[in-house]
């Protein structure tokens, strides 16, 4: 609510449309909030919702990786570990019996 009272104080309230700006906002609609959302539940609906929800763990090393793939941000070595260490948590709750 307070961004919707700024917003007309602070910006100009046009959009300039380009070609980047159409790709991430087609990116954030269909990808991140339609398609994301419908894994989601197909997961939930296949799986234990546990394992589902360990999955989100991977969003941050998935993200630096994109980061360093895409724009050449460098992953020091405490990343890395982190990274690691995710792997493995996520790792040992996916294969980890259901209990029923």
């Amino acid at each position: 609510m307070l961004y919707l009272l700024l917003a007309p104080l602070l910006e100009t309230m046009q959009v300039q449309w380009s070609g980047r700006f159409m790709f991430a906002l087609a990116w954030l609609v269909i990808v991140l909030s339609i398609a994301s959302i419908m894994l989601l539940y197909l997961l939930i609906r296949r799986g234990a919702a546990t394992q589902v929800t360990s999955l989100f763990y991977m969003v941050p090393p998935t993200t630096a990786v994109m980061a360093w793939l895409i724009f050449g941000e460098t992953l020091s070595g405490w990343a890395l570990a982190g990274m690691a260490m995710c792997g493995v948590g996520v790792a040992l709750v996916v294969r980890s019996p259901r209990i029923s």
